[in-house]
């Protein structure tokens, strides 16, 4: 079973970064789903699996605040955490730190739904994919969660 905290762990390449001579934003993007499928190769979803059990998981809805830059060549670190499920969806919420500064520069949260690689239909996690959710979970305890967590896109008004 795996036990809370999970992170996986990547290095900046140069060719992630930009013109403003920092990550590109959609690294951010790539980085945070290579975090979610390193997470579920832990917990048995790997692609093997997938294609043994005829079952997979899609992205429903994912959203990134960008918080600090990220340099080239910095080694950065991604905590994964669950904020809620059910039998069906994961809510991830995750923290990408850049271990060089020890500075949180972003936040990603992630919405995915277990899918029936045949029908291409919503269907319940398998039972042992199912209990090391549950476990994870667990084994998180009570969790701070940022002010990013659930924040809505908008231009804040006065």
């Amino acid at each position: 079973m795996l036990n809370y905290p999970f992170i996986d762990h990547t290095y900046v390449e140069s060719d992630w970064i930009d013109r403003n001579g920092h990550m590109n934003d959609a690294e951010y993007a790539r980085i945070f789903s290579l975090a979610i499928d390193h997470f579920h190769d832990q917990i048995g979803l790997t692609t093997a699996e997938r294609k043994a059990r005829n079952y997979t998981v899609f992205t429903l809805e994912t959203h990134i605040t960008y918080l600090r830059e990220v340099e080239q060549d910095h080694t950065i670190d991604v905590k994964v955490r669950i904020y809620d499920y059910d039998n069906k969806r994961t809510h991830f919420f995750m923290e990408l730190f850049d271990t060089e500064t020890d500075t949180l520069c972003a936040t990603g949260e992630t919405m995915m739904m277990g899918i029936d690689y045949n029908t291409r239909r919503a269907a319940p996690y398998p039972d042992d994919i199912y209990k090391q959710l549950t476990h994870y979970y667990t084994s998180q305890g009570k969790q701070e969660w940022p002010e990013q967590r659930g924040h809505q896109i908008g231009i804040p008004r006065k």
